[in-house]
């Protein structure tokens, strides 16, 4: 593309307003004649589409990119070197395990990321795609613990640092991890640390209660009912079994002598709780 195009690709890359951004990189991208570069554009709409948390629009774009670059290559291959021919197909593959993922296509984000680990070993190893090699793997990690498999997402976690923007995510997961492991202390530790770091709404509301869980296992009844409550507040239905939290909540009531609200606890877990067909 020519200078004022890149100019405006690069300022577009870097503005902290999302909406803006993208608007941004779909006039630039309509713009484009040269479908290599409109399909570079569009790899950073679909980033852009995520992050947003407008997940059929990324998928819209992927699907549309993964067409564009069907014609444009015919056989991708592996190299050591940044060259479209051979970058652009990894990049809308780690978009589309993006997009996945956003999706709760779990298993299938994880399959198509190990494939991508083993096809594209020489990119993934150069400058250029560290963070998203970086990003991968703590990906990885995330995705093995979305299928509870705690071990193995544990050992991938401990084994990367984060980019910054998932610095709170991966301590979550972590602290998840060690919870399922028994590692309570641990668990709390990273638990905390990825509330401070600032998770959004149901990692957040998820980690006050597995908080609560690891309080009570450590036998501080009063700093377990506190998380279940920071639980409660920011609750989410279509994530949190309600009947549950209140029943946690009913528990830690009456482990403190506050049979009050153990009772009002009691009352809203039952009132959760499934009604039985006549």
């Amino acid at each position: 593309m020519n200078a004022t195009d890149a100019q405006r690709f690069k300022e577009a890359t870097s503005k902290c307003d999302l909406s803006e951004a993208l608007q941004e990189l779909r006039e630039l991208a309509n713009h484009m004649s040269n479908p290599w570069h409109k399909a570079e554009i569009q790899t950073h709409e679909v980033i852009v589409l995520v992050d947003m948390d407008e997940i059929p629009a990324a998928r819209l774009c992927v699907e549309e990119l993964k067409k564009a670059v069907g014609v444009l290559i015919a056989s991708p291959s592996d190299g050591y070197e940044y060259d479209l021919e051979v970058s652009l197909p990894l990049e809308v593959r780690y978009l589309e395990i993006r997009v996945a993922h956003a999706e709760g296509k779990t298993s299938e984000a994880l399959r198509m990321l190990e494939e991508l680990v083993s096809r594209y070993p020489k990119q993934l190893s150069i400058a250029v795609f560290r963070e998203i090699s970086q990003q991968l793997h703590v990906l990885h990690g995330f995705l093995l613990g979305d299928l509870e498999q705690w071990e193995q997402a544990e050992t991938c976690l401990e084994s990367t640092s984060p980019p910054e923007k998932w610095r709170s995510a991966h301590s979550y997961y972590l602290g998840h991890c060690k919870f399922e492991l028994k590692k309570y202390r641990t668990a709390k530790e990273k638990l905390l640390e990825a509330i401070s770091l600032g998770l959004d709404s149901p990692l957040e509301s998820q980690a006050h209660y597995i908080l609560g869980i690891t309080e009570y296992c450590l036998s501080d009844m009063k700093a377990a009912k506190n998380q279940f409550e920071l639980c409660a507040r920011t609750a989410d239905k279509r994530y949190t079994d309600m009947a549950k939290l209140w029943a946690w909540l009913e528990a830690t009531s009456r482990a403190l002598g506050e049979f009050g609200e153990a009772e009002n606890y009691h009352k809203l877990m039952t009132d959760a709780l499934p009604k039985k067909a006549n």
